[in-house]
């Protein structure tokens, strides 16, 4: 096989496995779903990851952390300078990706891994997408639209609520950007008639 055929072979085994990751997560995927996901036999996968599942999960998800960072970083560089524009472009972008799922990361996928690669990923999942909500809330605060909130909290919810809008694709009456858009209202007016 050509190294153009191994890198595109590669490029499908990291795909399917993002996919099968990102729907089911660390701990309910088998090398076999992957291998059948690819109608391939599960001994030719591991041609690809010898080490294994757990080094073609970390793969995965740096991978995607980086996109998602590139992403996230790109879409601020172009939004309006005021909190309800960069949450809404956070929001639509986040919404045009794989759900993160971010609280089954901390509580259910971290866990499973060996502590240094569960390290690293908190690390790169913090970098990637608390750290930059995060900037935008501290921005907010100091050109005096918000109160003082605790930025960490507000940038892990803000992220918790936009990714269970993927989860409500198959229920909700409004497409999703509606949904983010209100969701995003309410973070800033309330819920209370003004």
């Amino acid at each position: 096989m050509t190294e153009e055929g191994i890198s595109n072979a590669r490029r499908q085994v990291l795909s399917a496995a993002e996919r099968l990751f990102s729907e089911r997560g660390y701990a309910a995927v088998t090398m076999r779903d992957i291998a059948e996901e690819l109608g391939i036999r599960q001994a030719s996968l591991y041609y690809h990851v010898p080490q294994g599942k757990e080094q073609l999960f970390v793969e995965v998800i740096q991978e995607s952390l980086q996109r998602h960072r590139k992403g996230i970083e790109e879409v601020l560089a172009h939004s309006e300078p005021d909190l309800a524009s960069q949450l809404r472009a956070l929001a639509f972008w986040l919404l045009s990706q794989p759900p993160v799922d971010f609280t089954r990361f901390l509580r259910s996928d971290l866990p499973a891994l060996e502590k240094e690669h569960a390290d690293r990923l908190l690390s790169l999942a913090t970098k990637a997408l608390i750290a930059p909500i995060k900037e935008v809330i501290v921005a907010a605060y100091r050109r005096g639209e918000i109160r003082l909130v605790d930025e960490r909290v507000i940038a892990t919810s803000f992220l918790a609520l936009i990714d269970s809008i993927h989860a409500l694709d198959n229920y909700a009456h409004a497409p999703g950007d509606v949904v983010a858009r209100d969701i995003i209202d309410v973070l800033l007016d309330g819920l209370r008639r003004r």
